[in-house]
């Protein structure tokens, strides 16, 4: 059987936000022969971070000036991604060309961050743009089916993690974080809106003040997307930071879904959870 085609090449807008999936996004991208144009939004990204890729700083009020310039450009392709604290509605200050796209972002506002990021997609699909996920684009940059470095999850802590992806199914309705704890067969912490690594953090100061209590390199962290999660713009992600404060933590290592994950360069990731004895494995 011959192989599928490859996908053609588009002219592709990277709406960023800020950290270090964007740039990686862009070099991927281009590397696939896609025509590359940055949205960097000001106060996230650095517009430094993309170069040799044409790139333009915006704010959020100007998203009229940024439908233009991707009209201008021929451009019916994007993806967003990056991170950015939620705004309040008033503090968009749009400019005029932006005004009659208001009454869609106030109702977009009144709910919940997935609410708010539907609301999004919703507008730009409503423009007559595709909104692509970043694995779409670049499948590079989620988690790989297998361990990303030499050490892969112990069999004893293997109905531990499936105790995790478990929780985090159950807890989906709720909209609460990607990720938890587990050690013992018992959970030790669930994300909430505070993020996985202060999280992990809360655990580590449990850990050292004797509030709790496990062996050491016990503990797994499980991280997978909530069931029906628009990955195209909120797709769950770590990084070298979070394997830091799993070290810190005295976990054992971290467990993802496999292809719904962002770890950015797997490659060093793996290396990085070698230095520190731990394992990072992408469950399918």
């Amino acid at each position: 059987m011959s192989a599928a085609p490859a996908q053609a090449a588009f002219p592709l807008a990277i709406i960023a936000g800020s950290g270090e999936y964007p740039p990686r996004l862009a070099s991927l991208a281009a590397a696939r022969g896609h025509e590359v144009y940055v949205a960097a939004i000001e106060g996230a990204a650095q517009p430094g971070d993309f170069a040799p890729h044409s790139v333009r700083a915006y704010r959020l009020g100007q998203l009229g000036r940024l439908l233009d310039e991707l009209k201008r450009r021929g451009i019916g392709d994007l993806v967003m991604i990056g991170a950015l604290p939620r705004p309040s509605f008033g503090s968009l200050l749009p400019e005029p060309s932006t005004l009659k796209y208001l009454p869609h972002f106030a109702r977009a506002f009144q709910g919940g961050d997935d609410h708010l990021l539907k609301g999004v997609v919703q507008f730009f699909e409503n423009q007559g743009y595709r909104v692509h996920g970043p694995a779409d684009i670049a499948p590079a940059l989620t988690a790989p089916l297998g361990a990303l470095g030499r050490r892969q999850a112990p069999t004893v802590a293997r109905a531990v993690i499936e105790q995790g992806f478990a929780l985090l199914a159950a807890l989906s309705p709720f909209d609460v974080g990607q990720a938890a704890i587990v050690a013992d067969h018992r959970v030790v912490a669930i994300e909430a809106a505070e993020g996985t690594d202060a999280m992990i953090k809360r655990v580590a100061e449990l850990v050292a003040s004797g509030r709790l209590k496990f062996a050491r390199h016990d503990g797994v962290l499980v991280k997978a997307p909530k069931d029906g999660q628009d990955l195209r713009v909120d797709m769950p992600a770590i990084g070298p930071d979070t394997l830091r404060n799993l070290a810190q933590a005295g976990l054992s290592g971290v467990a993802l879904r496999a292809g719904k994950v962002l770890v950015g360069d797997s490659d060093r990731l793996g290396k990085l959870a070698d230095e520190l004895g731990l394992f990072v494995e992408g469950v399918a």
